[in-house]
């Protein structure tokens, strides 16, 4: 299976040139368990991320329901017909991966992302 390049990849690589090594070949079970610091810091970041899109005042596309592979295709033709703001997008492009929060597109877009 082909693994795609993430920002996330690029980050962990930069901070420890081994953790992507480690992600990709080394056993998950193995891992330490995730820290309750750590957790409750991801808690309140999506806690607060849903309070901020529950209090838009602007229309968006939401694709967070969706599957990884909806989301890609659903973010490209959302962005081909000119929607503003994409919630829970995912682009892809040859072996790089994109989760971006919530991009806004401020015209079209022509895309020549296949998918």
């Amino acid at each position: 299976m082909k693994t795609s390049i993430t920002a996330s990849m690029l980050y962990d690589l930069v901070q420890c040139p081994h953790r992507v090594t480690m992600d990709l070949c080394e056993d998950f079970a193995k891992r330490d368990p995730i820290n309750p610091f750590v957790q409750l810091l991801w808690e309140k970041g999506n806690a607060f991320e849903q309070q901020v899109i529950e209090e838009l005042q602007m229309p968006f596309v939401n694709l967070r329901p969706f599957s990884d592979q909806e989301r890609e295709q659903m973010t490209t033709e959302a962005m081909s017909r000119g929607d503003t703001l994409i919630y829970g997008g995912r682009i892809r492009a040859d072996d790089l991966l994109g989760d971006p929060d919530s991009p806004r597109w401020p015209h079209p877009v022509r895309s020549t992302i296949s998918l």
